[in-house]
């Protein structure tokens, strides 16, 4: 029930999503805004993983969401903190 009643108080808003550099696995990033916490969601589930058809999986395929209610702002912090993780990097 806390944690119902957390996410509906400071929801998570989705700010980038997509198979992040020597990743075959698809990433979710989410920002709330109230306690200013980051949270990554890894969908590592047997049949999900990237798909040949889109190539080398050394590139990033990480692409901001506009549509989930995410500032100019957020998205740069999620990129700086997914370069410094080498997420970005080929």
């Amino acid at each position: 029930l806390l944690s119902r009643l957390l996410s509906i108080v400071d929801p998570k808003i989705e700010v980038m999503s997509g198979y992040p550099a020597n990743c075959s696995v698809w990433l979710t990033v989410y920002y709330q805004r109230k306690s200013r916490q980051w949270s990554y969601e890894w969908y590592d589930r047997v049949g999900y993983h990237r798909p040949t058809e889109l190539g080398s999986s050394m590139e990033c395929l990480m692409r901001e969401v506009s549509d989930r209610g995410a500032s100019h702002q957020e998205h740069l912090i999620a990129r700086r903190a997914m370069a410094e993780s080498v997420f970005f990097e080929a």
